[in-house]
């Protein structure tokens, strides 16, 4: 579908049923999961509900930071806030086409994803292993999408064993 010519990309790890969140915070630490992460959004527009931002505690380095918040009075140095959804997406498309970048990539929460699962062109998830009791879920993906790239196998955390894999879907 596309916003403006660029792609939007959803990126997010989430438990066998669905949940990306506990007390506004990741329910686990998986290293490779971070570099992966790091991996697809270094040097691009990131864009989050202000709840996530919040829950980073700071500005992730070399990329560009967009918020979308209903407090609108909410400000952070460095970090283009919007208060509606198209506000929110046309500027950070604007800015993704204007650093050269193909793709804007929203990273959450569960609000956001929500919004706009119906608007993204790609989702890059992490599928964990795990059965997480939190607060955050993503949504029920639709049949129109579907894995056309099993990344790796089943793959585990040495330190905490636990299991995980990377996916990529797309609209059928």
């Amino acid at each position: 579908m596309s916003w403006q010519g660029i792609e939007i990309v959803h990126v997010v790890a989430m438990d066998n049923k669905q949940c990306i969140g506990v007390d506004n915070q990741l329910p686990w630490h998986l290293p490779a999961d971070l570099q992966h992460f790091k991996q697809i959004t270094q040097g691009g527009v990131i864009v989050m509900g202000r709840k996530t931002f919040d829950s980073l505690g700071r500005l992730l380095p070399n990329r560009s930071h967009w918020v979308l918040t209903r407090q609108p009075d909410w400000q952070h140095d460095g970090v283009h806030v919007a208060q509606t959804l198209d506000a929110l997406l046309d500027g950070a498309a604007a800015d993704a086409a204007a650093r050269g970048q193909a793709a804007l990539y929203i990273i959450g929460g569960g609000e956001l994803f929500e919004l706009t699962l119906s608007v993204a062109d790609r989702l890059e998830i992490t599928h964990v292993a795990l059965d997480v009791q939190g607060h955050a879920h993503y949504p029920e993906l639709p049949s129109a999408w579907v894995a056309d790239d099993l990344q790796s196998p089943m793959l585990v955390d040495e330190k905490t064993q636990v299991q995980f894999r990377f996916a990529t879907y797309r609209k059928a």
